[in-house]
């Protein structure tokens, strides 16, 4: 599951040659659960699960059936050390993670994505 969500990652920020699509977002309401599940499979991506924090999380429904997640992760990086809050950007259809972003080289990206779901408009890939 972690090699799937990765790769749909890495797919999702270089688009494999695929055109953008620009779709209406509006603020989503979400059951508890749902968050749970989401803070769960963007915890599973470091190295230490149980020791993930999330703040600021905001969830919008997009006009192509997609939802996005969006908020601040502070995780354990490789050298053992805890993270300061780092932007996430995940969008999925369904249960299909199609983007997922939350390490800190892709920082301003999350922050563009989730600013741009926020306004009402979104730009992403046609994967």
């Amino acid at each position: 599951m972690r090699m799937f969500i990765t790769l749909a990652g890495a797919l999702a920020l270089i688009g494999c040659g695929s055109s953008t699509t620009t779709v209406s977002t509006k603020s989503a309401e979400v059951a508890p659960q749902e968050v749970f599940r989401i803070k769960n499979t963007l915890a599973e991506q470091t190295g230490d699960p149980g020791a993930a924090k999330f703040q600021n999380v905001y969830v919008a429904d997009l006009s192509n059936g997609d939802r996005v997640y969006c908020g601040q992760m502070s995780f354990v990086d490789q050298q053992g050390g805890l993270t300061g809050f780092t932007p996430f950007y995940l969008r999925q259809r369904g249960e299909v993670v199609k983007a997922i972003n939350w390490l800190e080289h892709s920082a301003e990206f999350s922050s563009q994505k989730c600013a741009e779901a926020r306004s009402g408009a979104l730009r992403i890939n046609d994967v």
